[in-house]
């Protein structure tokens, strides 16, 4: 006979199937995918904001996350930034010098202005995080 845990086991998987539970549960299609888009936009625009009232750790704040939850998941935050970015002009006044100029070309000639300034810059997913987050801020100071 099997250890205790393993006739545990089988008297739950018993009992299981008595009450109709499936004995795998259902796949789910977001396991290990970080953040739901809408956290993420949220995210991106309160950092914004924070930046914008002069909360520099918001920087801080911001790569801490992008580096222990969406280290691989590039497409998935530059779809974020490019949608929070979707209502900012070309060109943005007094942009200060940490919004990369690539950048701000890039918001009157794409739909999708981060990923193709991140992709011809050959910029990282956090640097394309970051300035997205100074984009707001310029726009909100």
């Amino acid at each position: 006979m099997g250890t205790n845990r393993e006739r545990r086991a089988a008297k739950q998987r018993r009992r299981d199937e008595r009450r109709g539970v499936p004995a795998e549960p259902a796949p789910r299609s977001d396991v290990g995918r970080g953040l739901p888009p809408e956290t993420l936009r949220a995210l991106l625009r309160r950092a914004g904001a924070d930046l914008a009232a002069g909360r520099e750790d918001a920087l801080g704040e911001l790569r801490g996350l992008l580096a222990e939850h969406l280290a691989r998941r590039r497409t998935e935050i530059l779809t974020a930034c490019d949608e929070v970015v979707v209502d900012v002009e070309a060109p943005v006044e007094e942009a200060p010098a940490t919004v990369p100029p690539g950048l701000l070309a890039a918001l009157g000639g794409s739909a999708h202005p981060v990923s193709t300034w991140a992709d011809a810059a050959g910029a990282s997913t956090e640097e394309a995080a970051l300035a997205t987050v100074r984009l707001l801020a310029a726009t909100q100071a």
